[in-house]
């Protein structure tokens, strides 16, 4: 008899598209039933020059035209146009949605970025996203969610890459104006080569 995980790795569109494509893969886990304020997803996509938004939830349906995709839709506007050469409509064409998958389904298959948002509380997908093995990972919308513990696993916590991609706050507290309401994590090996390759262009530049 074929139990419920040996069914989700036979017959899962979403882990057979990532096989193929995941390292080019910004992958949305429980993105919920209509696409919404992707505005620090795309930022973190175009800079890493990725070709596929993928939306990941259990629900029966993901809807990837919601009337408002962005909160900042002027801004994403200009962001996409640059990225697309002139033609941002081709954004959707690169959004693929999964509905009726499970964050599970997806352990060991690699991509680029995994963004979490408006997680339920007790849901733990820290050894998943681990598995996945992203360069990046993205937490939005923490109040009342469940963070993913990710240090264990061997991610470090950035600031600095939150202000290099110019990730925006996400429906900050007002009480406490100047938090972000967003964690961003990266993997650890990821530094190491950045560290690698700054200091060799300082010793490049030396020498030169």
């Amino acid at each position: 008899m074929t139990n419920a995980s040996e069914t989700f790795t036979m017959n899962n569109p979403a882990r057979a598209f990532l096989r193929q494509n995941g390292y080019a893969s910004l992958v949305s886990l429980g993105c919920g039933e209509e696409l919404n304020r992707l505005d620090n997803h795309l930022r973190l996509l175009t800079a890493l020059k990725l070709t596929y938004y993928v939306g990941i939830d259990c629900a029966l349906t993901i809807n990837p035209s919601s009337p408002h995709p962005f909160w900042d839709p002027e801004g994403i506007t200009d962001l996409l146009t640059a990225y697309y050469q002139g033609k941002p409509q081709k954004f959707w064409t690169a959004v693929k949605v999964f509905p009726n998958t499970w964050v599970e389904e997806l352990k060991g298959i690699h991509c680029a970025v995994v963004v979490c948002q408006r997680v339920y509380p007790d849901c733990h997908w820290e050894e998943i996203i681990s598995s996945m093995q992203p360069q990046l990972v993205l937490q939005e919308d923490l109040h009342g969610c469940e963070r993913q513990q990710l240090r264990r696993h061997g991610y470090v916590r950035t600031l600095s890459k939150i202000r290099h991609y110019g990730l925006q706050p996400f429906r900050p507290w007002p009480i406490f104006p100047w938090e972000r309401n967003l964690i961003l994590w990266q993997r650890p090996d990821v530094i190491e080569k950045e560290g690698q390759s700054a200091w060799g262009r300082v010793i490049w530049r030396f020498c030169g």
